[in-house]
């Protein structure tokens, strides 16, 4: 079974910089990680790798510095690393990503399943997964729990739905995407870290995917953010004194007169 997955660098943290202009993060600024939802879809890639053999090719858009997140995918258990870089791609929104990405897979090879993690931790969409399947002409499941089994050419699972889950089943090749906690990464091993350091990295430019000017990047993208702002952070402490019952009131009156409370 051939996987590919699509995994995404993230900030670590929302203490990142915004282009005036653009509206978009400036990720060169910030310190970087694998998205943790990508993270569940690489460790659910590599177990099925184990139970039905296969490989797992692990797909990244971004920067050269992205090669950290395919590095740690690499030590991860992935066997092959694709890097798409070009700078015609920078300011590309879910729809132009998943464009590339879905054209970037297919040049690279033919695969049973493509994986996803459900969303990134610095946009929340959960578009990119469903927007490259209908790319590729694919059938997707969304935001799986667990993969129970691949039988006769379809595989079988549970989709997150409501408080519990969903049995479902989908033809192969299928599109997944994989719910954040759903499973428990793997965590590298210093062999497989200083392995996956010397791992070759095929990378797609914009020239090998022949995609139009128009289609990428910031003119091939019809989201446009217009503003950018960090909302102002206010903090009101009350301190209550008195019996439970008094501040029980007291609470109840902070609460219907509009006060966000916080108890600790």
């Amino acid at each position: 079974m051939n996987i590919a997955v699509c995994i995404k660098q993230v900030p670590v943290s929302n203490n990142v910089s915004v282009d005036p202009v653009t509206h978009s993060l400036v990720r060169d600024s910030a310190e970087n990680t694998l998205n943790p939802a990508d993270a569940n879809a690489l460790e659910e890639a590599i177990s099925l790798k184990e139970r039905y053999g296969g490989k797992v090719v692990a797909f990244t858009m971004g920067p050269p510095a992205a090669d950290k997140a395919l590095r740690t995918a690499a030590a991860m258990g992935a066997d092959e690393l694709v890097l798409i870089t070009d700078r015609v791609f920078a300011g590309s929104d879910t729809l132009a990503t998943a464009r590339v990405l879905a054209a970037s897979v297919g040049r690279y090879g033919a695969f049973d399943l493509i994986l996803a993690g459900s969303e990134s931790s610095d946009g929340a969409t959960g578009q990119v997964g469903p927007m490259i399947a209908e790319f590729m002409a694919l059938p997707h499941l969304t935001e799986l729990k667990s993969v129970e089994a691949v039988e006769a050419g379809c595989l079988r699972g549970v989709k997150k739905f409501k408080n519990g889950g969903a049995q479902v089943r989908v033809r192969l090749p299928a599109v997944l995407t994989l719910s954040y906690g759903c499973n428990e990464p793997r965590l590298p091993t210093f062999a497989s870290q200083i392995a996956a350091k010397k791992k070759n990295v095929t990378v797609h430019t914009n020239e090998d995917l022949a995609l139009p000017g128009d289609a990428v990047g910031l003119s091939g993208s019809p989201t446009e953010v217009i503003d950018s702002f960090e909302p102002e952070k206010k903090k009101n402490a009350a301190f209550l004194s008195g019996s439970p019952a008094e501040i029980a009131e007291k609470i109840l009156s902070l609460i219907e007169e509009g006060n966000n409370i916080v108890i600790r």
